[in-house]
């Protein structure tokens, strides 16, 4: 039910392999599109093995909706549950199916039916719960089991930091809103981007598209719309903040070039404005919200922009964002050539380009510069670490590094067995296959950093598994 609002100029055009990658990641997990943990930190990690909950015998999974995109390996699968575990291990949430109507029981708790259930969310710490509902012909958001008040559509809903509020966009006639806690903005014939909470839960940023006889508006609010800090001209896809949600960065129109600013959350008035380029794409920030980085296009010159820093940037397309190294020392992008994906990593001395491959995704860094990111080729899937090859699996996803980089957790699949793997940080070297389950979700690492926790479906039981590496 996401809606990405995508620009209509771009060099940097969205690989199509990354849509087939996004869809056997449901394969992988178990996980199906509507089933999403809040992206918010989770704070205090259970560091023990925790029975949270048994699906009831009477309960059904939901049966795919026909004509909706899925993987074509499942098709003839029987139909599984859409089930969410909070990234702490403390909740966990699956959508259920009696006589052709839907509900949802969080924690054990059943909820209401429906005639469709939307995104399932949970707050970080698994207690609160909040998803879109169809009844009666009209979508409602229902937060810890109280309905919103009804739209023609809902999209997804974001919990704050804190878990105390929630947002979403919402559409009734021709008018799109943003809503806070059951309360909508003004509201705007154009569309929005995802709404964002700012750290501390105050205040709340999104982007309002251009109406025809307008331009963009970056808006930065209070919880009740009452007061906003609005900057115009902003590019509706160049917007972002970063992990710890404490900066933003977007990007401006002057004269038709374009350029990014950034400032922090809680002083949207003390803006730092980047170089003016023809294009700008593919913008991130890094974690901690210190570095930024994007492509860019002056003239026929495609660049790779990190900070203050510029540096020609090869031919390919780029089916995921930069990835800035925890030390700014470099930045690694996924570039697609000639139906082949390889790492090119800028900034940094080593100018060899990544071995290409048929697909690859999931690029990430090690505190101290190791790289891992999931590669195909042909049928076999497996993790590069630092160039290394690890071994082939049917399918591999979303590589891990420990908090001491001396290991790197990724979930594996093979012969329709589901479990996560534990490899050396420098060479992919396995040091552990863990057990298999029939579902098997995102791996954590404690507080210890010397244990991982993952959720798992093993039969009707819902566990939060605690597994040393």
């Amino acid at each position: 039910m996401d809606v990405k609002n995508l620009s209509t100029v771009s060099f940097c055009i969205v690989f199509l392999c990354i849509v087939s990658f996004l869809s056997v990641v449901a394969g992988c997990s178990g996980e199906q599109e509507k089933t999403k943990v809040a992206q918010q930190s989770s704070g205090a990690i259970v560091s023990d093995t925790t029975l949270l909950a048994t699906i009831a015998d009477g309960d059904k999974p939901p049966q795919a909706i026909p004509g909706h995109a899925a993987d074509p390996a499942s098709q003839d699968q029987p139909a599984s549950f859409q089930v969410i575990f909070s990234e702490s291990g403390t909740g966990v949430a699956y959508v259920a199916n009696n006589g052709g109507m839907f509900f949802v029981v969080h924690n054990q708790n059943r909820g209401k039916k429906y005639s469709a259930i939307g995104t399932i969310v949970l707050s970080s710490d698994g207690r609160r719960i909040a998803y879109g509902a169809l009844a009666d012909g009209k979508w409602r958001m229902v937060v810890d089991g109280k309905e919103g008040r009804s739209y023609d559509t809902v999209l997804s809903p974001i919990f704050s930091p804190d878990g105390q509020h929630v947002t979403y966009q919402a559409q009734e006639g021709s008018k799109w809103y943003v809503v806070v806690d059951n309360t909508p903005n003004a509201g705007t014939t154009a569309s929005y981007t995802t709404p964002q909470f700012s750290s501390d839960s105050t205040l709340i940023a999104y982007v309002e598209a251009a109406a025809s006889n307008s331009k963009m508006r970056l808006i930065i609010s209070d919880l009740t719309f009452g007061k906003q800090s609005v900057k115009e001209s902003i590019g509706d896809l160049l917007f972002t903040t970063n992990k710890a949600n404490t900066r933003i960065a977007a990007a401006q129109v002057v004269d038709n070039k374009h350029r990014i600013i950034d400032f922090n959350f809680a002083k949207p008035d003390a803006v730092h404005e980047g170089r003016l380029y023809d294009l700008i794409e593919q913008l991130t920030l890094s974690d901690d919200g210190t570095s930024m980085s994007y492509c860019a296009l002056n003239g026929r010159n495609r660049l790779m922009v990190l900070d203050s820093r510029v540096e020609q940037l090869p031919d390919g397309r780029a089916p995921e964002l930069p990835v800035i190294r925890p030390d700014k020392k470099g930045v690694g992008i996924l570039l697609g050539s000639q139906n082949r994906i390889y790492l090119h990593q800028s900034f940094i001395s080593s100018k060899n380009k990544g071995k290409k491959y048929d697909e690859a995704a999931n690029l990430t860094y090690s505190k101290d510069g190791s790289y891992a990111y999931a590669a195909r080729t042909g049928k076999n899937w497996f993790i590069v670490v630092n160039g290394i090859e690890g071994p082939a699996f049917d399918r591999t996803i979303e590589p891990l590094f420990s908090p001491d980089s001396r290991y790197v957790v990724y979930r594996a699949r093979k012969d329709s067995k589901r479990f996560v793997v534990a490899a050396d940080a420098k060479d992919g070297r396995i040091i552990r296959q863990h057990p298999s389950y029939e579902q098997v979700f995102q791996p954590v690492f404690t507080a210890a950093g010397t244990t991982i926790g993952y959720g798992v479906k093993d039969g009707s039981k819902l566990i939060w598994k605690v597994e040393p590496l």
